[in-house]
């Protein structure tokens, strides 16, 4: 069986998403703006308290990698029930007296587990992001490729 993979878009004239990748799958785009793209962006350095919130660094990477473990977080099932939105917002404070540091971040609700395996099982994703980079492409490949067995 054949192995679906990342495939970074690109501007170039003679980039075809069809040829991006020599395995020989389909591939989706998994980019903002739409269904699959990541709710998340937290390129402006005004996130950077939401990175560190995440357990990241402030920098451009580290707001990445903070963005592709909301989206996890976001799009992973809740033991309480499907999630219908996703707020978070960085405060410092203590009690009543707390006062934002960072943007209200927002997300609604996240595609099912049955939707990303039924639309992405078998196919190569492409987003704008860097290869070895942190990528939510890489999230949504991990859950639309998993082993229905794994956990049984």
């Amino acid at each position: 069986m054949t192995t679906p993979v990342r495939i970074q878009l690109s501007r170039r004239k003679a980039f075809r998403l069809a040829d991006a990748a020599e395995n020989g799958l389909p591939a989706v785009r998994v980019s903002r703006p739409g269904k699959w793209g990541n709710p998340f962006n937290f390129k402006p350095s005004e996130h950077c308290w939401t990175a560190l919130s995440f357990g990241c660094r402030g920098d451009a990477r580290g707001r990445q990698e903070a963005s592709v473990i909301a989206f996890r977080e976001w799009i992973t099932p809740q033991p309480h029930g499907r999630l219908k939105s996703s707020e978070r917002q960085v405060v410092m404070g203590i009690g009543e007296k707390t006062v934002p540091i960072g943007p209200l971040v927002t997300a609604g609700t996240p595609p099912t587990i049955e939707e990303i395996r039924a639309e992405l099982r078998g196919k190569n994703l492409a987003c704008w992001c860097r290869i070895g980079e942190p990528c939510h492409a890489d999230v949504l490949l991990e859950i639309a490729n998993a082993d229905d067995r794994a956990g049984k």
